[in-house]
């Protein structure tokens, strides 16, 4: 009789479990619903970036070519297109030499904590247009020639930028400025433009450098007689961008030249 009495005391728990679970489960069914919604904006950043070091794309420098001030100032366009840094360039101070030619590098730059670093410019592209990047160019213009306070014009003076490098563009971007005008030796016409750098379209988002030789600074080199002839100054110098002077175009007197640096926003405009 035990026995009998167990068993029905399991039934009766069983059924009354599974009636708890089917009345859950009626009080658990859906009445309706509504939605809502979130939202997030963006507009282009209008100033320019600080100049990032040409080593790895992203450490903040404050570059400085010895001997000269920097007369550059960034260019910035208000839909977030910005040059942010172009060199200014010494190249030294030598003896006359009326029967010789000779070609001078410029200076390398110092990232302000003291180590030479290549010259470089720098390009960023925050515009951030839904159809995807455009691309970007900029053009180098030397107005004239070499001009001395009394000697005139450095005669047939002739001013190069080598960009005939592998690893001389520099960006944390996927898509970095990838255009083949890049791999160029550039001899300067006084008064014509030449571009000098340039993102093809789908290309050069984010900050990109333009590094006057290797990036990582293994192409600068110890070259006393391209720094300063009278005071045996040491340093390192950028073989990427030279000076030549022919023979008996220099005189005793400080020349100076103004290069003009033009962002277009879109590529091959020079």
């Amino acid at each position: 009789m035990k026995k009998t009495i167990i068993s029905l005391s399991g039934i009766a728990v069983i059924s009354t479990a599974l009636l708890a679970t089917n009345l859950l489960e009626v009080r658990a069914a859906t009445v309706g619903n509504t939605s809502s919604g979130a939202n997030v904006a963006f507009q282009p950043k209008k100033t320019p970036t600080n100049p990032v070091s040409p080593g790895d794309g992203k450490t903040p420098i404050t570059p400085t070519t010895p001997g000269v001030p920097n007369t550059s100032t960034p260019v910035a366009s208000d839909d977030g297109l910005t040059l942010d840094y172009v060199p200014t360039l010494n190249f030294g101070t030598h003896y006359v030499d009326a029967s010789s030619p000779h070609t001078w590098s410029a200076w390398a730059a110092n990232d302000g904590s003291g180590k030479a670093i290549p010259q470089f410019m720098q390009v960023t592209d925050n515009r951030g247009t839904a159809t995807g990047p455009t691309g970007w160019s900029v053009s180098l213009t030397q107005t004239a020639q070499f001009k001395g306070t009394k000697a005139g014009d450095l005669t047939n003076a002739v001013l190069t930028f080598n960009t005939d490098k592998t690893n001389n563009v520099v960006s944390t971007s996927t898509s970095k400025a990838s255009s083949t005008v890049n791999t160029a030796t550039n001899p300067l016409t006084p008064g014509t433009a030449v571009n000098i750098f340039q993102a093809d379209a789908g290309t050069g988002t984010g900050t990109n450098l333009l590094s006057f030789g290797a990036a990582d600074g293994s192409s600068l080199v110890t070259d006393p007689e391209s720094l300063d002839a009278s005071t045996n100054t040491t340093g390192k110098v950028d073989p990427n961008i030279t000076l030549s002077v022919p023979a008996g175009s220099a005189k005793v007197d400080t020349y100076t030249t103004t290069l003009n640096w033009n962002l277009y926003s879109a590529p091959g405009n020079a």
